[in-house]
């Protein structure tokens, strides 16, 4: 056992678990939180670990009590047939003042209106909040003339999945048992990613996705490319999280819904996140975004009633964003907020983010990903966190310790403190540390989440000026922050890592919905630039806008002495042969005079696309030529400039087969 694991099994005991117990348990597929797994599992562990007669006393657990989706008629019928029907569900309750009930929501079997005894209510509140998941026992209560007119589903019984309750004071002392080392990698561990695999500073941005579940109020963003396990976190270690895939943001399902008379997400959780916000649309009115810069700036909301409610609900934006050969984003030099959505790139909205998690420096996911260490269970870890936000200590020590010398702006100053008392919470919940250790560890890192806002606020709006903060103890970032603001018309070249005269590299370009800045030039040029010989496999190359698009490809070669032999392979309906072969064959007579001896043939059986190049390069293409959405109008910008029009999200992959 490694060093942090043995004092958290001495300090913390029943506590922990061996968060690789997970992916051992025999839950198959099964769409069901962490914590809840941690739990079942901790009903039927032998000392530390499962045996094989704890797995299959769990497989049968999870095949009786929690049935899939495809089941949900099969237990409505033993219910009608008075059958009583014990599920695994993440069950909710909500309040009808008009018919004076309460309505029960059971996900499973899609029943938003069953009943529920009282006194289950009672004993377990967060139901009415967030909801909790746990073992219900249902019965069905059928029609019986005028008192019941209407079939009933009645829980009866319920046996939640959640800590009874969390000594706070206990778990504070006992921090003081670890090093700060052992003690982030225990946090780490806990949030299920394996310490042994990530660096100190990719720890650090790891907890940090976790400070708007400890702190209150705290609004976050971060973008990174795919697979690095922005929302895990959230789906898994906490029930007081609400995660809202891409889609549309409303203000009734944010706030108040004065049709249904129930809150929202946001005064009902303590935090709600909005994965893959490169998807997300807003109403035309402008309705949600207006609530939503309110609520972000005050913590007040306006319901249709016209009163003002109140939420310490924090917010938290998770997108994807396009990374260049080096890894780092596309486009850093002009702005990565603007590959989001034109109604996230407001400089009002986004000075109201407290920070931004640098996600691109995270790896990717992988086998090695998940811990296999000890860490808290789950529903601990959840309550834990959740007790710490409303402990005014923190908040204390924060304004009495933290000196900014070099900035004046008060969200800047109000952001930075928020991210450093949530960083203390967790890393020092026994405010036992120095001056030294709350400036490296709390100060500057928030000092680094601001700061990326700032910049790109001044990147996007020229009102805000270009500034550095610095904390009283500067790290090296602070210190290499450029002082001036610097010029992307002098940088250009050298910051866009998709500048048509680069080296050629093996990487994946992801493209995400409603990017700008993309070409063929740029995309192309660099891998067929010294090709004598290309094959596009593509098999739309056949309607009108898809020969204008083969035909802006053939603009980016350039033969010199040798002419350049291109092939394409595509695909073409009987109806349309003759007219499409009509087109190509006056394509290849106008692309001869400039050196290009172009053919093709129709084999309608292809579905992939690719380029490859006689100099060794196969580029993999996700959706072929067509990268780019549907014009307007022909006078709309882009029509002629590529980099002006709007792409479609696709992936790109650069392979070297030969050298």
């Amino acid at each position: 056992m490694l060093p942090f694991e043995v004092k958290a099994r001495d300090y913390y005991g029943e506590v922990i678990i061996n968060k690789g117990l997970m992916a051992k348990a025999g839950f198959g597929a099964r769409a069901i939180p962490v914590y809840v797994g941690e739990w079942i599992i901790s009903q039927f562990m032998d000392g530390d670990e499962i045996t094989e007669n704890s797995r299959n006393e769990i497989v049968n657990t999870i095949s009786k009590y929690l049935p899939q989706k495809a089941d949900k008629n099969t237990i409505l019928n033993r219910l009608m047939e008075q059958d009583e029907v014990k599920i695994l569900d993440d069950f909710r309750v909500n309040v009808d003042l008009e018919r004076h009930i309460h309505d029960l929501s059971i996900p499973l079997l899609d029943v938003n209106n069953g009943m529920i005894q009282k006194d289950i209510i009672d004993n377990n509140p967060m139901l009415l909040k967030t909801g909790m998941w746990g073992l219900g026992t249902l019965r069905y209560v059928p029609p019986d003339g005028e008192d019941i007119k209407r079939g009933q589903i009645w829980m009866v019984d319920f046996k939640p999945f959640q800590t009874p309750g969390v000594d706070l004071d206990y778990w504070r002392d006992s921090r003081k048992h670890f090093t700060i080392d052992e003690w982030i990698d225990l946090l780490v561990s806990s949030c299920q990613f394996n310490p042994e695999v990530h660096r100190l500073p990719q720890k650090l941005l790891l907890l940090s996705r976790i400070i708007p579940l400890v702190e209150p109020r705290v609004n976050i963003t971060e973008l990174a490319p795919k697979g690095t396990g922005k929302s895990f976190v959230f789906d898994n270690i906490s029930r007081y999280a609400a995660v809202i895939p891409g889609g549309k943001l409303s203000a009734p399902a944010l706030f108040f819904n004065s049709n249904t008379k129930q809150i929202g997400l946001i005064p009902r959780y303590d935090v709600v996140v909005v994965d893959e916000i490169q998807k997300i649309q807003t109403d035309a009115s402008g309705e949600a975004m207006a609530a939503l810069k309110m609520y972000l700036e005050s913590g007040r909301y306006r319901r249709a009633t016209g009163d003002l409610g109140t939420s310490e609900s924090g917010f938290v934006m998770l997108g994807n964003i396009t990374l260049g050969s080096n890894r780092m984003p596309l486009y850093e030099s002009n702005g990565i907020f603007k590959e989001l959505p034109a109604a996230l790139q407001e400089s009002a909205f986004i000075d109201r983010i407290h920070g931004l998690i640098e996600g691109w420096f995270m790896p990717r996911v992988s086998r090695n990903t998940p811990s296999r260490t000890l860490g808290f269970k789950g529903d601990f870890f959840s309550e834990i966190l959740h007790e710490l936000r409303v402990d005014l200590r923190y908040a204390d020590y924060v304004s009495q310790s933290l000196h900014l010398p070099q900035c004046e702006d008060m969200r800047d100053n109000k952001a930075i403190a928020r991210l450093a008392e949530g960083f203390l919470k967790l890393l020092f919940p026994d405010l036992n540390l120095s001056e030294e250790e709350f400036i490296s560890y709390c100060v500057n890192p928030a000092v680094r989440m601001r700061q990326q806002i700032r910049d790109e606020l001044s990147r996007i709006d020229q009102e805000f000026k270009w500034v550095t903060i610095k904390s009283n103890i500067p790290d090296e970032f602070q210190d290499s922050h450029p002082e001036e603001r610097p010029n992307p018309d002098e940088d250009a070249e050298d910051a866009d890592p998709l500048s048509p005269n680069r080296i050629a590299q093996e990487t994946t370009l992801d493209i995400s919905e409603g990017q700008r800045g993309i070409s063929y030039q740029k995309l192309f040029f660099p891998y067929v630039r010294d090709a004598k010989v290309i094959k596009i496999c593509d098999p739309y190359i056949r309607l009108q806008y898809q020969i204008y698009n083969f035909m802006s490809f053939c603009e980016i070669l350039e033969p010199k002495e040798n002419t350049i032999k291109l092939d394409l392979i595509t695909a073409c309906d009987l109806a349309l042969e003759a007219e499409v072969k009509s087109k190509l064959d006056e394509l290849k007579k106008g692309l001869l005079t400039d050196k290009i001896e172009f053919s093709y043939v129709f084999d309608n059986s292809k579905h992939d696309r690719w380029i490859e190049t006689d100099t060794g390069w196969r580029i993999a293409l996700g959706r072929g030529l067509d990268i780019f959405q549907k014009q307007e109008d022909k006078f709309t910008l882009g029509f002629l400039d590529q980099t002006k029009r709007k792409c479609k999200a696709t992936t790109i992959t650069y392979t070297k087969v030969r050298t």
